[in-house]
């Protein structure tokens, strides 16, 4: 029998480039619970800087043995049509066109006890482990083609996303990748899997696809461009919408995340890309306007210092900054109290902004 085809860490990265990924925080590594395996992923300060490059977009659950040989290889990292990054399609390209499933990534695997499934980032996630359960009793005969690495959506009730799939508890294939080339093919490369596949368009270039209606109750369309082997995702509005309401994605929520000690980062990681902008253009007005507070309240003080006479008491200072609309603050930094919590308080969006430009006041 001749070997499986495959591939190194060393034949896919520059030299060094994958241990500079980790060093500057944009790779994260996660080892197997039991085997001598590795998951490596992109981490949020990865998509928060937009810093992708080779190595980071083929981090995407990659998993490797000890000595660095490839046993499972998901697709590169790709993007929604018209964001930074995204694969340019011409309009008259072929291509294939299949439903944006909406629940978690998973990567089936080999290990010596039969096929099991990661998700983008972890062995031992909680759909991680359902999803190999499942496999395992659900499909047992089965195995996946040599040399590929099959990709499914891990769908049952408790992972819901938005998309209602109506009590569907199941592993729903969506391709498969060449490990030794990074080659992907659409869900047909797997023409023995015995459960659910993802459906598949009839929009023969990338034209029709973007001119295809929305669909109710779905998430959108992935476009495989095959001469390129490049992808988008076309998302709906009302799903974006929906998952802003499902996830509480609002200016308060990102203010109250801010102010118990949340990066920019961690917020926007387990968010669609599309909210990224959103998210850090609010946080650097929010982050902006109260080092403006911050000054404002230190020249007050200053300003008052100056006016008041030699020898000045806590009295003379009260009389003046009483008066001031930054009095609450002005006491604190006279004491030398702490008082950026109340600053933060003030920073506080009035009315609930969302990432759609709506606002919502109390009422």
């Amino acid at each position: 029998m001749s070997p499986i085809a495959t591939t190194t860490l060393a034949a896919m990265f520059p030299p060094g480039a994958l241990d500079r990924a980790v060093a500057d925080g944009l790779v994260r590594a996660q080892v197997h619970p039991s085997l001598p395996l590795t998951i490596w992923n992109y981490t949020e300060k990865c998509t928060y800087a937009n810093t992708w490059d080779v190595v980071t977009l083929a981090c995407r659950g990659l998993i490797t043995d000890a000595s660095g040989t490839v046993l499972a290889r998901p697709l590169v990292k790709f993007f929604n049509h018209g964001q930074p990054g995204a694969a340019e399609i011409g309009l008259d390209e072929p291509v294939v066109v299949t439903d944006k499933a909406d629940g978690s990534l998973g990567i089936v695997y080999p290990t010596p006890d039969g096929p099991a499934v990661a998700t983008r980032g972890s062995f031992a996630s909680d759909q991680a482990r359902h999803a190999t359960a499942l496999l395992r009793e659900r499909y047992a005969g089965w195995t996946p083609p040599a040399g590929l690495t099959v990709l499914v959506e891990i769908i049952y009730p408790g992972n819901r996303i938005v998309v209602d799939y109506r009590g569907m508890n199941d592993l729903m294939l969506l391709g498969a990748v060449e490990i030794a080339t990074g080659r992907s093919h659409p869900p047909s490369a797997v023409p023995d899997w015995p459960g659910p596949v993802v459906e598949t368009f009839a929009y023969p270039t990338f034209r029709d696809a973007l001119a295809a209606p929305a669909r109710a109750g779905r998430e959108g369309l992935v476009v495989h461009a095959l001469g390129s082997d490049s992808r988008v995702k076309l998302k709906y509005a009302e799903y974006v919408h929906l998952h802003r309401i499902v996830t509480g994605l609002s200016a308060r929520a990102v203010w109250a995340a801010l102010g118990e000690g949340a990066t920019v980062a961690e917020i926007a990681e387990p968010l669609p890309d599309e909210f990224h902008p959103w998210v850090t253009d609010l946080a650097t007005r929010l982050t902006t306007a109260l080092a403006e507070l911050e000054k404002r309240v230190a020249a007050a003080h200053d300003q008052i210092l100056a006016g008041l006479p030699e020898g000045w008491s806590r009295k003379d200072y009260a009389m003046v900054a009483g008066r001031h609309e930054l009095r609450g603050y002005l006491f604190a930094h006279l004491d030398g109290k702490p008082y950026r919590r109340q600053l933060w308080e003030a920073v506080k969006p009035d009315g609930d902004e969302t990432p759609h430009g709506r606002t919502f006041d109390d009422e």
